[in-house]
């Protein structure tokens, strides 16, 4: 199934072979700035998530409980990989693949994301934050001018990601909903239906 390719077995391995094409493209300033990239989106949506399984903290009004890890990886990694990897073919067609990589995301997170595993709401907020990030890291990374990949580098990138894409698939939320319940004290994580029971008692 594609979606579960949205999965941070499949995404988190995916930003790894990008900051290590950075690194070996001469900039390693970039590859810094594309992990702390990284981080902080993965950070403000594992943030979403503990606080709404925690202690049930989420947007009602907007039917958002919590921003979508799908949504967000697929929208920040593959514009990425996509940009990267057009600069392997000619420097012009980074931003088109950029752009295109961003469609895909869009597209990702509005059909196989947006009301089957979650509100199309959290889905638009996922795309909007890996979206934001790709696009914010992109015109940084403008600074360098990378060196060409070598084979070696590029073929050994590649089949790491085609590994990820082969093993087994699970998301984090079992690891959140530990986190979450043990720094809240709660007995049972919150789900999204006590987001709409609190929103009908508002």
């Amino acid at each position: 199934m594609l979606l579960e390719y949205g999965a941070i077995t499949v995404m988190f391995p995916i930003a790894l072979v990008i900051a290590g094409w950075l690194w070996l493209s001469g900039a390693r300033a970039a590859c810094a700035m594309w992990l702390l990239t990284v981080l902080c989106t993965y950070a403000l949506v594992g943030a979403s998530k503990i606080l709404f399984k925690g202690w049930g903290i989420g947007l009602p009004s907007l039917n958002i409980a919590v921003f979508s890890g799908h949504a967000m990886n697929a929208c920040l990694m593959v514009p990425v990989l996509a940009s990267v990897l057009a600069r392997q073919i000619h420097p012009y067609l980074r931003w088109p693949a950029a752009l295109a990589g961003l469609g895909f995301g869009v597209w990702f997170a509005a059909t196989l994301v947006g009301n089957v595993i979650h509100p199309m709401a959290e889905a638009v907020m996922g795309a909007l934050i890996g979206g934001s990030a790709s696009l914010a890291f992109l015109l940084v990374l403008e600074r360098w001018n990378l060196r060409r990949l070598g084979p070696t580098a590029l073929v050994s990138g590649l089949m790491l990601i085609t590994l990820a894409g082969t093993a087994p698939k699970f998301t984090a939320e079992h690891w959140l909903d530990q986190v979450a319940t043990s720094l809240s004290g709660a007995t049972k994580p919150f789900r999204h239906a006590d987001l709409k029971r609190e929103s009908s008692t508002l």
